[in-house]
């Protein structure tokens, strides 16, 4: 199907920034078939280069996991890299680099999404690599060995060894007590060093199937032949059963939650987190526009109060954190030299009790406005970022809410920042993370 021309359109015209070319806006060429085997097919075109992007979207992350098994999403996706019988481990490099194509892969709490960039005339070799390895990967005993060390290797460059990395974890797990959102998408140490070949076997012959699939390509091609094409590659794989539904409901948060973490790190540090809706919901979409206000470009909010007007921070960072299930929004601040934590959060929070006793001005509103508005036609020009706002909406819900998400940043009233602003930022629904730093010293003699 095709699709009407966005309500966004009419803003660009407003401003004097509509030309004929916008008027095939890729976004607005998006087409979908599903296979009999219940992959579904969607294609984005944009012909203003001969390339195109490959993604095949498996709907599995680590919120499909358990205790004992954590970072099993994450560690399948570095296998797939490690050959099948067809291509023995080494291959799938060699070929792809033979062509020219960019690969790689990637894990969420949703979903696992693995690309080739290519040629246009390319496509078809990518897709055999993609229909090899979704049924075809063997998981080689050795392989899986030298892989896990890789892995927990990641794990400490990632979580252990940056100043805020275990202070992540730490909220996180502390602020989702029931759902599998509590742990971290990489696993935590424990099952990297016990998990069992078997175990990721079994992980990947459950979503590893056509119907819990969506291949995704965008660019110089054109739905018929993209349609055809996997037809004739995956066509022929059997469906599996669907996939363990995750029922667990995240209990409603009833008080303030504080973290403190001791780090060998030279300054301390200040997160805060709030739950929030899931991507699909409209106030989601309002957080977004939040996000932009406070934190995004050296003009926003917390920029000009807590790192220049006042400079009590070296950087902010942070924002909304879509997911299928509840989602969150986190600030994140390290203290400058001399500066401490405590007063660093007092001006966070102030800066968001603004937010709620303020109504924001037009022009502030309509500065963060411009900015998603930017992003997102950027995005339209990029093979890339077309697929990967088409795969990741439809994993979390639907690509059609991926269509519906820039009117819905647009549509938002100060009114609306206020009620949400209220309803997010509350002190009995945050958890807040305080990083000590831990003198050097004191951390050699302990060891």
């Amino acid at each position: 199907m095709s699709n009407p021309i966005p309500a966004w359109c009419a803003v660009l015209a407003a401003a004097g920034f509509w030309t004929a070319e916008l008027e095939a806006a890729p976004f607005d060429t998006v087409q979908e078939t599903v296979l009999a085997n219940g992959l579904k097919v969607l294609t984005v075109e944009n012909h203003t280069s001969p390339t195109a992007s490959l993604q095949i979207w498996y709907r599995v992350g680590s919120r499909n996991e358990r205790p004992g098994i954590t970072g099993a999403s994450h560690l399948l996706e570095h296998m797939m890299f490690k050959g099948t019988e067809k291509h023995p481990t080494g291959e799938f490099d060699r070929i792809t680099q033979s062509n020219g194509m960019e690969n790689n892969a990637f894990t969420s709490h949703d979903y696992t999404c693995y690309y080739e960039n290519v040629a246009s005339d390319r496509l078809r070799v990518a897709m055999e690599l993609e229909a090899d390895r979704m049924q075809g990967v063997l998981l080689p005993p050795e392989e899986f060995q030298s892989e896990m060390a890789v892995v927990r290797n990641e794990r400490r460059q990632t979580r252990e060894d940056p100043p805020f990395g275990l202070l992540d974890e730490q909220v996180n797990a502390c602020m989702f007590v029931a759902h599998s959102y509590r742990w971290p998408i990489i696993g935590w140490m424990s099952d990297l060093e016990t998990i069992t070949r078997a175990e990721v076997m079994d992980h990947y012959r459950a979503y590893y199937r056509p119907n819990h699939a969506v291949l995704v390509a965008a660019g110089d091609v054109t739905h018929d032949a993209v349609v055809a094409l996997a037809r004739e590659l995956f066509g022929g794989m059997e469906p599996g059963p669907e996939a363990p539904p995750v029922e667990t409901v995240e209990p409603e948060q009833r008080g303030e939650k504080i973290i403190y973490l001791e780090k060998e790190t030279q300054l301390p540090g200040v997160i805060l987190a709030f739950h929030a809706p899931p991507a699909v919901e409209y106030d989601a979409k309002v957080l977004q526009v939040i996000e932009n206000i406070l934190v995004i470009g050296e003009s926003s909010r917390i920029f000009r109060a807590c790192v220049y007007e006042n400079p009590l921070a070296m950087d902010v960072s942070g924002g909304i954190y879509f997911r299928q299930d509840p989602s969150s929004f986190w600030l994140e601040s390290m203290c400058r030299p001399g500066m401490e934590a405590e007063t660093l959060r007092d001006a966070l929070l102030a800066t968001l009790e603004e937010l709620k006793t303020n109504p924001v001005s037009e022009e502030e509103l309509q500065k963060a406005k411009n900015q998603i508005l930017a992003s997102e036609m950027f995005a339209q020009a990029d093979n890339f970022d077309l697929g990967y706002r088409l795969g990741s909406w439809e994993c979390r819900s639907s690509w059609r809410d991926g269509l519906d998400f820039l009117d819905a940043c647009l549509r938002v009233t100060p009114e609306e920042i206020q009620r949400v602003a209220k309803e997010t930022f509350r002190q009995d629904r945050r958890t807040v993370g305080i990083l000590v730093p831990k003198p050097l010293e004191s951390a050699e003699v302990n060891r």
